[in-house]
């Protein structure tokens, strides 16, 4: 009997803890705030390296349209890893964005690119560097996921969420 409550006071204590974790973890969301339309030249093969075939892709201009205006200059890339092997594809694209009021941010842009068992998966990634006396501030504070929406004339058309 003394075994039977010592279990259930255990017990009570454990489910007390998980509504207690629970309720203190908010439920994570998502908030669209802006659409990356970002204009490239065509790959160039820089060919086998440790790790698997490196492709770079020039980005030569392009807009971003949503919660920020700002024109991508030209000058950035996509350095893209694939394994030979699996088809797989690490993306690590930087690239400089300058916005309608004139404020330069610099983004990074990492995912992969894959087919596999699941299924197509692409995602990426983006992180901003962006002045700290900004009004961009808070791209600097955020964490981001982004999924293309559309390929099409050398442009790669991408959907930016940030993480609530």
């Amino acid at each position: 009997m003394k075994y039977v409550k010592v279990l259930a006071i255990v017990a009570l204590l454990f489910a007390t803890a998980a509504t207690s974790v629970r309720s203190a973890v908010p439920d994570a969301g998502l908030r669209h705030v802006f659409n990356i339309h970002a204009r490239c030249d065509r790959a160039r093969d820089l060919g086998a390296v440790p790790g698997g075939k490196r492709v770079m892709i020039p980005i030569t201009g392009g807009s971003v349209e949503g919660d920020i205006s700002a024109d991508i200059l030209p000058g950035g890339a996509d350095y893209q890893m694939i394994d030979t092997v699996s088809g797989r594809v690490e993306l690590d694209a930087s690239y400089t964005i300058l916005t309608s009021d004139s404020c330069l941010i610099n983004v990074r842009n990492i995912g992969v690119n894959v087919v596999d068992s699941c299924g197509y998966y692409f995602a990426t990634s983006p992180k901003f560097e962006a002045p700290v006396n900004s009004r961009y501030n808070w791209l600097n504070n955020r964490i981001f996921v982004c999924k293309p929406s559309g390929f099409g004339d050398g442009i790669v058309h991408l959907s930016v969420w940030a993480l609530e």
